[in-house]
């Protein structure tokens, strides 16, 4: 399908209000669990801080598995009643409002190993089954640059407004009810499941998908050659160039944040000997933060593309993790003051930071359907998705891991200085490395405003009719740089994805 083939319906102000709330399930449920569940785990569950982040590495490599999985499903259910009736990505966001209720009950005490495990388990499995399709829309609703590159921009804000709801929640219910209760995690998780149960309705009746008549249909004969499908097309994704550097981007990048997040709270309560309410009022000033620095990121992004605004915005959250480290080797006064003027400085880089890899995801079936000549955003909402998984995953076990081999103590309002060392240096050489490894994958991204026009115009060509002995040089130059591929072979002409 051609780019101007695409469904192309105006998309006013409510439409991009609307797109963005999905991300209120996307950003806010991980930002609280992120920020807070470990900590809950370990201090108000009697589990250790081993068997907390087990939990976490068991579900999300659970998950790992429906990730690719969901995308083929999505990407397939049009040949569905279900399906043609509700969308094929849509479906998946109404049946998921009344699971939102699955939230509040990752919050509940005194219950053993394996409540937890199952709760976060389903939990997570809904968040996926959600969130890949949601993913695709904002390719499903326009194939204009600019008006994606809004898309996302909303999407991202809202992620910032669920980020400084997410810690914003949790201070409030803190302050009400202290920081020695388990009851303020309870009642942010009933808070923050009204919220996204309002969202994701807002969501479904304010966004369109193309018409089933608009998307070519596979034919997929039997489950066998539906699984085989599933991981050829899969492992195809790496196949592409542009999507490799793009991972590169992403994985490392998120990384770093997620590894951030992950420690951060140990890093204010045990490094620096500060109250836990400080976190949820520093989550909550970055929260802002990164709204102004997406807003701003989205006019740069529009005009300079996406690797040299996610360079800066990776080198201030350096910048900022070296001052944090600062703070703590050097014991320096006015602790307070100064954490919140380097968390400013995190902020405006972290808003960057999040916005950029999921507004280039947008973009990668675009060029993917160069090579292949199909359309499939659901695979690499799968694939991106999944390798994000296994990348918070591991970042989280090998923090947990980290942790307790330098001595750390479950439920302990001190920790042991061996401990507290592991928590500084995994802020400074954790946080930092990743940081510095996305940044050398970004110096790679060749894909942009321009080059990305030259793709939809070429796709629109050859589909028209033209003959591909006709393309021009700078076209042919452009998608091989782009794909990795000869454009010989592009056009389906290869043996990468499936193979009816």
């Amino acid at each position: 399908m051609s780019g101007t083939e695409t469904n192309n319906k105006k998309i006013t102000l409510i439409h991009k209000l609307a797109y963005g709330s999905g991300n209120m399930l996307g950003s806010g449920a991980l930002a609280i669990s992120g920020a807070w569940l470990l900590y809950f785990y370990t201090t108000f569950c009697n589990m250790s801080v081993v068997k907390a982040t087990l939990i976490f590495s068991i579900a999300t490599y659970l998950d790992v598995i429906l990730n690719p999985l969901m995308g083929f499903i999505t990407d397939s259910f049009y040949r569905t009643k279900l399906g043609r009736k509700f969308g094929r990505r849509r479906f998946f966001i109404l049946t998921g409002i009344p699971l939102m209720l699955l939230y509040p009950m990752l919050w509940v005490k005194n219950m053993n190993f394996f409540y937890y495990l199952t709760t976060y388990i389903l939990f997570e499995f809904v968040y996926t089954s959600i969130m890949i399709p949601y993913d695709t829309l904002a390719v499903e609703m326009t194939s204009d640059f600019n008006q994606r590159t809004y898309l996302t921009g909303f999407k991202a804000m809202f992620g910032k407004l669920a980020n400084f709801l997410g810690a914003a929640i949790p201070g409030f219910f803190i302050g009400m009810f202290g920081k020695d209760s388990p009851l303020p995690f309870f009642y942010t998780g009933v808070t923050y499941c009204v919220i996204m149960i309002i969202s994701l309705t807002f969501l479904y009746f304010n966004s369109w998908e193309r018409p089933y008549e608009d998307v070519a249909e596979e034919n997929i004969p039997n489950f066998v050659e539906g699984i085989k499908k599933l991981f050829v097309d899969i492992a195809s994704t790496l196949r592409i160039k542009t999507f490799r550097q793009h991972l590169g981007m992403y994985l490392f990048g998120f990384g770093a944040e997620w590894l951030f997040t992950a420690c951060f709270t140990y890093y204010i309560v045990f490094c620096l000997n500060q109250p836990s309410t400080l976190v949820s009022e520093l989550n909550s000033l970055s929260s802002i933060l990164q709204l102004i620095s997406t807003a701003i990121f989205i006019g740069i992004v529009a005009k300079k593309g996406f690797a040299k605004p996610f360079i800066a915005a990776l080198s201030v959250v350096i910048g900022a993790i070296l001052c944090f480290f600062g703070i703590f080797v050097f014991h320096i006064a006015h602790i307070t003051v100064l954490v919140f003027g380097v968390m400013v400085i995190f902020g405006l880089g972290t808003g960057g930071v999040y916005y950029i890899p999921w507004t280039a995801y947008t973009f990668m079936a675009d060029v993917d359907e160069v090579v292949t000549n199909r359309r499939r955003e659901g695979v690499y909402a799968g694939a991106m998705t999944m390798a994000g998984k296994l990348m918070r995953a591991s970042v989280v076990f090998i923090l947990g891991q980290v942790l307790a081999a330098f001595g750390f103590v479950s439920g302990a309002s001190t920790q042991p200085q061996s401990a507290v060392n592991a928590i500084a240096g995994v802020l400074l050489v954790g946080v930092g490395g990743l940081a510095i490894i996305g940044i050398v994958f970004s110096c790679r991204m060749k894909l942009n405003h321009k080059t990305h026009k030259i793709v939809i115009d070429e796709l629109d060509r050859v589909h028209a009719g033209g003959r591909k002995e006709d393309v021009s040089e700078e076209t042919r130059s452009v998608i091989e740089k782009l794909t990795g591929i000869s454009y010989d072979k592009c056009f389906g002409n290869n043996n990468i994805g499936y193979k009816e």
